[in-house]
């Protein structure tokens, strides 16, 4: 009887583990960055600590860590797994009498390694978390409160008052030219309020937290009466406003709020469930075991990634990675609907919850029961029938032969292809697993409303545009280094110099195709992203909300050099008779911004080039510099503007193509908005020429790297990888802080890593 030893196990750990971190740094990453996204609402325009940030960045990390680890678990046990097979590895194991045993111990103590450590996560971690970012949320809605009012930017979050301050100092807290609004609903009234300058104060502290002052000088205060057309207006020196403000109900809030079920551990979570009743209890049991599964999932993942490989009669990392994608596809779809069917009472939640683990298990056991595949079988019946069939290729070789000398040549359509292959399959399988994410996140949402799943669906299919934004550049750099890292130790490289042709001939080719990707990404930005995210970010409203449209009848407020536009957002049934803007009120001051020259008010309203078309209900009141005023009913008009108040309700860059931000970043007076539109134009404007970039250092770069070994190479990708997003991330924050330019703060990362590339290259062997 042959005698255990554990070199043989510590060799397959050891092809296992640098595919396995790989995925995990990769994944995590990817999905930290989507985490992060979700928050970004919370801190605009709020003057939020850096020590509040990086609470939210810690706060974001046990979650991402518990869902990726069992996915690297899988995917690197079938990528090493496959890599061994594919290089016959596997059958000299076999033919020295090594055993499963042998090759699986070290996988499965990986396994029960990795569930330990994702069961500390979910039982710590994950609640722990939780409980920082709530706390965070409420803190930065307190700041919000207690900051000064920004610049250029509409206040409402003091009740009954909108504030609106044209310039300041943000720091400081002193306002100039300032515009208040405010409605008197019991006596019909609006009042606005203008001044040279001014500012927001507190009492002192731990006294009377709901109240705030507001002290203007030489203020100019004008009443309008809503039932008839009088005006009545005021100058005063020095004018003192006693507001309310949330700021004391948020701090108790912050202090006694009660903890929502995911920031509860798993005992308090099992007490919170017994003492539930109905859809609640349900979704709170639910959450206990997808904890429990989240953290068995490791082993699980590595047993199932151990028997598909040594099952299967082919190898290579390929096919190790279709293996991988198949087996997470299935895996939490039968997991969602596990949950699904606990939700609508067909099977009790314990049947759902371990729904995926006896399946899975069941499939394991079969596969280690079996000596081949049934796949296998069918792979190879498929064979026999295609060698049946007569052979054509004859004809459609020399065609393509034909084809490939006239256009760019043998190895550089072998390199094109392999580019693209890999670039495709790449973006594919990242896009799943993204995908999955998103779905396992948003399935306790869509799982508990009817319609649920078609609007989840809709809304998976209009977040990839988005995600194709986002994951595209790490598709690429892995697709030129895996290409060259490849042809490389295929020794393709060596012949092409043997044959007396240049490295640098060799990178054409990739540059070129990089340069047609970037044109196609600029394409897939201006004229698909910007749509498909505005529908999607909607869907995913309705979601969260358990399909209730969300209210749009709050006001929303824009400003151009002397006009203040207040409106409502239409509903559907309003866009459908092409409304633009509902209950439409347009301040107009003279050139100093102090007196009130005229309002306009219209029912509806539509946006057109020459300015706004007032169509319904039209009313207009001229003010004379005496403050007499004048009435008139137009039965339409139209106010001549150049700027389009629309543009204030689309707040994310993402919705924006290049002519909607320059157009937004010309017509705001918010220093903070400015910086911001600026670095996501700067980066719309750098889109075209970033896959460019990314090969030019990181083609040059996995030459470097054929005659490393696997650990060592991977490991320098993931350091290149990690030091180029990171280095973008950082500068784009300098740029939105206002530590840089935005030019600077974008260009600046690929500039030097464009002189990278040129040293790489520059050093290549020819």
């Amino acid at each position: 009887m042959r005698r255990f030893s554990p070199l043989i196990s510590r060799y397959v750990l050891q092809a296992i583990l640098p595919y396995f971190f790989l995925t995990w740094i990769l994944l995590s990453v990817i999905f930290f960055v989507q985490q992060a996204g979700r928050f970004s609402d919370l801190l605009f325009g709020a003057s939020v600590p850096s020590s509040l940030v990086w609470q939210l960045a810690v706060a974001l990390i046990p979650n991402v860590v518990a869902f990726t680890c069992p996915i690297a678990a899988l995917v690197g046990v079938i990528i090493g797994l496959s890599r061994i097979q594919g290089d016959r590895e596997m059958v000299a194991m076999r033919a020295a009498g090594v055993g499963n045993l042998q090759i699986s111990v070290f996988i499965v103590l990986l396994g029960i390694a990795l569930s330990f450590f994702a069961f500390f996560v979910n039982l710590k971690g994950v609640p722990f978390a939780a409980q920082i970012v709530r706390q965070v949320a409420i803190r930065a809605a307190i700041l919000k409160l207690e900051s000064p009012v920004e610049p250029g930017v509409f206040n409402s979050e003091i009740e009954e008052f909108t504030v609106y301050v044209r310039q300041g100092d943000f720091e400081a807290g002193t306002w100039q030219k300032i515009f208040i609004h405010q409605k008197d609903e019991r006596n019909h009234q609006v009042r606005l309020i203008t001044a040279d300058s001014g500012r927001l104060g507190y009492g002192e502290e731990g006294k009377d937290l709901d109240r705030a002052e507001i002290v203007l000088n030489n203020a100019t205060v004008t009443t309008l009466d809503e039932k008839g057309a009088k005006v009545v207006s005021e100058n005063v020196d020095k004018l003192r406003l006693t507001v309310a403000t949330k700021r004391g109900e948020l701090i108790e809030r912050l202090a006694k709020s009660k903890e929502s079920p995911e920031e509860l551990g798993l005992s308090e979570l099992a007490e919170y469930a017994r003492n539930q009743e109905g859809l609640e209890k349900t979704e709170a049991w639910l959450l206990w075991q997808r904890r429990i599964i989240l953290s068995v999932t490791p082993l699980i993942f590595s047993l199932l990634g151990l028997a598909l490989v040594t099952k299967f009669n082919r190898g290579g990392r390929g096919f190790g990675v279709f293996l991988a994608v198949v087996s997470l596809v299935a895996y939490y779809l039968i997991t969602l609907l596990g949950e699904q069917l606990a939700r609508t009472g067909s099977i009790s939640v314990l049947t759902g919850g371990l729904l995926p683990i006896v399946i899975s298990g069941g499939v394991i056991i079969w596969l280690f029961s079996t000596r081949r595949l049934f796949l296998s079988r069918g792979a190879d019946l498929i064979n026999h029938f295609k060698n049946l069939l007569p052979d054509r290729s004859h004809g459609s070789r020399a065609a393509k032969s034909s084809f490939i000398d006239l256009t760019t040549g043998i190895l550089d359509f072998d390199l094109i292809t392999t580019l693209l292959r890999n670039y495709v399959f790449t973006f594919v399988f990242l896009t799943l697993i993204y995908l999955i994410f998103t779905a396992f996140e948003l399935w306790k949402f869509a799982g508990t409303i009817d319609n649920g799943i078609p609007l989840l669906a809709a809304y998976l299919f209009f977040l990839i545009p988005f995600v194709y934004t986002q994951l595209s550049p790490t598709a690429l750099m892995i697709a030129t280094i895996a290409a060259y890292v490849m042809k490389s130790r295929q020794n393709e490289v060596v012949t092409w110099t043997a044959a007396g042709r240049s490295v640098y001939r060799l990178l054409l080719p990739c540059f070129l195709l990089m340069m047609v990707i970037g044109v196609l990404n600029f394409g897939i930005q201006e004229f698909v992203f910007t749509r498909a995210n505005r529908v999607q970010d909607s869907l995913r409203d309705r979601i969260r909300s358990r399909n209730q449209v969300l209210n749009r009848s709050g006001t929303v407020w824009a400003s151009n050099d002397n006009r203040i536009f207040s409106f409502k957002l239409p509903n559907a049934s309003d866009n459908v008779k092409g409304i633009d803007l509902k209950d439409l009120v347009v301040y107009e001051f003279d050139k100093g911004n102090r007196r009130l020259a005229a309002v306009y008010k219209a029912s509806d309203a539509n946006w057109d080039e020459g300015g706004i078309d007032l169509t319904s209900n039209v009313e207009k009141l001229d003010i004379s510099p005496d403050g007499e005023a004048k009435e008139t009913r137009p039965g339409k008009f139209l106010l001549k503007e150049d700027y389009n108040p629309l543009n204030r309700t689309i707040m994310k860059p993402s919705h924006m193509t290049v002519f909607d931000t320059q157009d937004r970043i010309e017509n705001t007076d918010s220093e903070s908005e400015r910086r911001l539109y600026s670095v996501a134009l700067q980066k719309k404007y750098s889109t075209p020429f970033l896959p460019f970039i990314i090969t030019l250092f990181t083609a040059p770069f996995a030459l470097t790297l054929s005659r490393k070994g696997n650990v060592i190479t991977i490991g320098y990708a993931v350091a290149l990888w990690l030091g180029f997003m990171g280095t973008v991330s950082v500068f784009e924050q300098f740029g939105s802080t206002g530590l840089l330019t935005p030019a600077i703060a974008v260009w600046s990362p690929l500039v030097l890593f464009t002189v990278l590339g040129l040293i790489l290259i520059s050093r290549v062997k020819t």
